[in-house]
């Protein structure tokens, strides 16, 4: 007889072999289709018009970067690069790109072993050196496919180069990071409005031209007669350029043309995307600048994709009023003179150097051979660094190579990215045996002030502010100013930070406003801030101390037409809870906080979501979110800090002096959590190392009676009357009307 046993397994078989032949039938495809984004298929008619008077301009900007950075799928343009089909294989999945029977460019994604999904391609940005396809989403989107084309070598690559970013990642390509209608189509449409919808999670986008037309850079001339010849005399709105926008906040025109190039060529956040051709960037923008680590190199070169305006606005070229013009035709996106040569270069540095530049010999000053690699001036002062795996871009910052930052710092120089073979040393004992004590400069000294305040050092206060209290380039004079926050209780820091409250320059003075957020009671002193020039100012100042600017309806309005801008991202949606925060809506920020976590579910987020439930008392969901912060980023002291003190406020002091202890690793200038490490120490009758943490405390929060006087009510308990009176004296000192340490001082003397 077969016993049951052996008819049990050979029955799990039979399913496991019907369940293996199942997997290997191919699954049919999914396409996904929706409604066209892209509507619009009519050349710009204003750039038609432009061309009756300017026919030469609009022939060089037709076959532009500017006129070709967004358009339509086309048989012509497209189907080389779809027919024959071509698959690549990137980390975790397969994509096929093929051209249809119907005439349809698509990309078929398989992940894993799941059915794989075919999207239809609707249109493209960029010409070369690559170009990325856009595909309908639901909700008006378009999606920019991470697969990209380059024309040069006929090949697909993934631009994410070696990242392998998942499907519950912010930045895989079907999600916020990659939509077109936030992240791209102002920089690449004319006239583009994104017009986001958020109870529906929806756009209704909008725009003038595809790609970069004229009227993306120039605002319309009054009425013009007789543009159209074929109607004599007739008068018509003439969609052609003012030079200059009548706009008197400018200081010069030259800063219009460089406002209006900076709102596309540059890092930086949008505030309300209402920028139009002559505004001022700093009405619209903040700009992307070394105050956080990470996203330039501490020297100011560029590190991560920060485009050119940045950079240059930090650069001694563009503080002495060079502009974007001065090297580049702004319609044909050309050079005005070439590069091989150094004849751009030579514009204003041949001797005896024009416009204050100054006078080069470039022979002499590369000790490279004229024409040869070394020989060009971008060689060594405008590296190329590439983005996107293939697009090469150089550096607008003009910096100096400089080996000794390599060996030191880890900065890269231009020496060895040219020389590979050789090490920084060689190129450190090179620069030094051709440049001698030139090379000791100013930036050497301030890249090395920012690495130690990008390293948390606690000591680098000092040194920081001697470095931006001299500096005269107003875009890292506001990256040393933001550096300067954890300082701010520092008397002489909050000085300095209040001198640059008036400021000539909007980021400065932004920057000053926000390092003083913990200090509102000098806020309080400026309230001109409310009313500031400049509209980043204004918000910045409301974000710093809403209490004191976020109070008149103007302010309002401004906060309100920011957060709708940004809501359609995680930033944004975190910024909603804060201002819910700021109106106690509790409610109301744990909804936007938890859109925050669900678009981004990363550290970020799953701290404010837990701080927010902390305040609401949602134990399980607080401890949940705080934990996994702390755990995730290990370098955080904020998160940590917020661990510990939802712990000891639920009377877990066993667990919160592990994250106290942690959070005053990560960050030694921590005051806070020394203060609040000394009193858990305390409570567990380690007192010895609760005066220490007390001790250090002191020597942080320098105008605080706090720590002083937890520390005298520790030796009062010891019996040590001299110390207690000691420190209970020092308490009152910072504060007069302290009075827990005027009572400990009376019963000492009782």
């Amino acid at each position: 007889m077969v016993s049951g046993r052996w008819l049990v397994l050979v029955a799990i078989a039979l399913l496991i072999a019907a369940s293996a032949c199942r997997r290997q039938e191919p699954a049919p495809p999914r396409v996904i289709t929706e409604t066209l984004v892209v509507r619009s298929t009519v050349p710009d008619p204003a750039a038609q018009a432009c061309a009756q008077c300017h026919a030469n301009i609009v022939a060089e900007w037709a076959s532009s970067q500017h006129a070709n950075a967004n358009r339509l799928v086309s048989d012509a343009l497209d189907r080389a690069a779809f027919d024959p089909p071509t698959t690549l294989a990137h980390g975790s999945f397969i994509t096929t790109m093929a051209r249809t029977r119907d005439g349809d460019f698509t990309f078929s994604v398989a992940f894993s072993n799941q059915p794989a999904a075919t999207y239809i391609a609707e249109a493209v940005i960029g010409i070369t050196p690559l170009r990325q396809y856009l595909v309908t989403f639901p909700g008006g989107r378009l999606q920019t496919v991470d697969v990209s084309f380059d024309p040069r070598s006929n090949e697909w690559f993934n631009a994410f180069g070696d990242e392998n970013r998942q499907p519950h990642e912010w930045g895989f390509w079907k999600n916020r990071s990659m939509t077109w209608n936030v992240q791209c189509a102002f920089c690449h449409m004319t006239g583009f409005e994104k017009n986001y919808d958020i109870p529906t999670d929806t756009y209704n986008s909008t725009w003038q031209a595809m790609g970069i037309s004229c009227a993306q850079c120039h605002t319309p001339k009054a009425q013009v007669s007789g543009l159209n010849a074929k109607v004599p005399g007739k008068t018509h709105e003439c969609p052609m350029v003012e030079p200059f926008h009548p706009d008197t906040r400018h200081p010069t025109p030259e800063t219009v043309v460089m406002d209006n190039c900076a709102s596309c060529h540059a890092r930086r956040e949008e505030l309300f995307g209402t920028f139009k051709p002559g505004d001022r960037f700093h009405d619209h923008f903040r700009l992307t600048l070394p105050d956080s680590p990470g996203v330039f190199h501490h020297d100011g070169q560029v590190l991560q994709e920060d485009f050119e305006y940045g950079s240059f606005a930090m650069s001694r070229m563009g503080h002495a009023g060079v502009t974007c013009l001065d090297c580049h035709n702004p319609h044909s996106g050309q050079l005005v003179a070439p590069v091989e040569n150094n004849a751009l270069c030579m514009q204003c540095h041949t001797p005896p150097g024009l416009n204050g530049a100054i006078p080069i010999d470039p022979a002499a000053h590369s000790f490279h051979t004229p024409g040869t690699p070394g020989g060009r001036c971008v060689d060594c002062h405008m590296p190329v660094h590439h983005y996107m795996v293939r697009d090469g871009r150089r550096d607008h910052g003009f910096t100096s190579p400089d080996p000794l930052l390599t060996i030191e710092l880890g900065i890269p120089n231009a020496c060895t990215m040219c020389h590979t073979d050789q090490s920084a040393e060689w190129a450190h004992e090179k620069t030094v045996a051709w440049y001698g004590d030139k090379m000791n400069r100013r930036a050497r000294d301030r890249a090395r002030v920012v690495a130690r305040a990008h390293a948390g050092d606690p000591d680098v206060a000092p040194d920081l502010l001697a470095m931006a209290a001299t500096e005269d380039i107003a875009a890292w004079r506001t990256a040393l100013n933001s550096l300067l926050a954890p300082a701010a209780q520092r008397d002489d820091v909050a000085a300095h930070l209040v001198t640059d409250l008036t400021h000539s320059n909007p980021m400065v003075r932004a920057a000053a406003t926000r390092s003083l957020a913990e200090r509102p009671d000098l806020l309080a002193n400026h309230p001109h801030l409310a009313t500031d020039d400049s509209a980043l100012v204004r918000l910045d100042a409301a974000w710093a101390a809403p209490d004191l600017f976020m109070t008149t309806p103007a302010n309002l309005r401004d906060i309100q037409a920011y957060l709708a801008n940004i809501a359609d991202q995680p930033p944004g949606a975190l910024r909603q809870a804060q201002h819910a925060m700021n109106r106690n809506d509790l409610a109301s920020a744990e909804t936007w906080a938890s859109k925050a976590l669900a678009w981004d579910p990363t550290p970020v987020p799953q701290y404010a979501l837990g701080r927010i439930q902390h305040l609401r008392g949602n134990i399980y969901g607080a401890v949940s979110n705080l934990a996994a912060a702390a755990n995730a980023d290990r370098t955080n002291a904020e998160y940590s800090y917020a661990l510990a003190l939802f712990y000891a406020e639920n009377q877990r002091t066993d667990l919160a002096i592990p994250w106290l202890e942690e959070t005053v690793r990560r960050d030694q200038t921590f005051g806070r959590a020394w203060y609040n490490l000394g009193l858990a120490y305390s409570q567990t009758e380690r007192l010895d190392e609760a005066i220490n943490a007390l001790a250090r405390a002191e020597t942080i929060l320098t105008t605080s009676p706090d720590p002083a006087y937890a520390r005298a009510t520790i030796h009062a308990r010891r019996q040590e009357t001299a110390l207690a009176r000691a420190a209970a004296t020092r308490a009152l000192a910072l504060d007069p009307s302290h009075q827990p340490s005027r009572q400990l001082l009376q019963a000492i003397e009782r």
